[in-house]
């Protein structure tokens, strides 16, 4: 009698497959297919049990529709907004992703982030590799001290809380935007932010959130930061926002079409730029593929 073979699992990210049949323990098989070579990556899908993306391969009804083997799609992100939930459903297949494990890393970029800002570390830093610091000078790129300033943050989740801990840590005070605020508290809370951080999920009632008429709420010199998804900031907005003078700075770690930046944007020197490093720690990428390969895996063979 022929011997069952072990589900086989495709990644989208070459990961050393010594590394994946480590922590998979024989339970599994792992291949590693490029979605950008449509044709082989059409076949690997026809065999395959179980998929691994990363958060900028979108799983949508038409490749679904090649995969009829498949029962679990794990994605090695938080956010899930690149699946179709309902395709997924719809077919049996459960979604895994990996909550908890980047909240602080993510929280403490966020803080980096304003820090970044509000003291302009990124025209300094240019300044000094351009050769152009002159010396001291009483007038020399003044920021904002974050102590005793009000921060408002949309989105009280997990990341949210673990970034106002950070905030408060500073000597700043905290509120927060959540669903259940009514449109004039939103409109009395913008009206506080000094610094507004955002950590909500992007669903179709927070696309573009932040769009002109809430930058123009916000209090004259604040700091706007982003650390969640790029497509909650109407990112033109923003850009004539900060360039009217009406906000102090910026700090971006996603950007609205992603990974393209907007030249405007990138033009803007007050704006603190950072290519979507909220998880970028060892530690948590580490556990984040240990939390995502586990959890495919139990879906396929529990």
């Amino acid at each position: 009698m022929k011997a069952t073979r072990p589900p086989l699992i495709t990644v989208t990210w070459p990961w050393p497959l010594k590394k994946l049949d480590q922590l998979a323990k024989g339970r599994v098989r792992f291949q590693y297919s490029d979605p950008s070579k449509k044709a082989a990556f059409k076949k690997a899908l026809q065999e395959s049990e179980g998929l691994i993306v990363l958060l900028n391969h979108a799983v949508r009804e038409d490749l679904l529709a090649g995969a009829p083997r498949l029962k679990a799609l794990g994605t090695y992100s938080v956010g899930t907004n690149h699946i179709d939930p309902v395709a997924c459903e719809k077919r049996g297949i459960r979604i895994i992703n990996t909550p908890d494990v980047l909240t602080r890393s993510t929280a403490e970029l966020a803080l980096a982030l304003l820090m970044a800002a509000a003291r302009r570390l990124p025209e300094g830093e240019a300044l000094c590799r351009k050769g152009k610091f002159k010396g001291w000078a009483p007038d020399l790129l003044l920021g904002l001290e974050l102590k005793g300033r009000h921060a408002v943050l949309l989105g009280e989740g997990r990341i949210g809380r673990e970034t106002a801990k950070l905030f408060h840590a500073i000597g700043m005070s905290i509120e927060f935007i959540t669903r259940k605020d009514k449109a004039i508290d939103i409109r009395k809370k913008l009206g506080r932010a000094q610094v507004l951080s955002l950590h909500c999920p992007l669903t179709k009632e927070t696309h573009h959130w932040l769009n002109a008429r809430r930058l123009a709420l916000l209090p004259q010199d604040s700091v706007v930061i982003n650390t969640a998804r790029g497509e909650i900031i109407d990112e033109k907005a923003l850009i004539k926002s900060l360039a009217s003078g009406k906000l102090f700075s910026a700090g971006l770690d996603v950007f609205e079409q992603e990974p393209l930046i907007p030249q405007a944007l990138r033009k803007l020197p007050q704006v603190v730029l950072a290519p979507h490093l909220g998880s970028a720690t060892r530690a948590t990428r580490e556990r984040m593929l240990e939390i995502v390969v586990e959890g495919t895996i139990s879906a396929l063979v529990n």
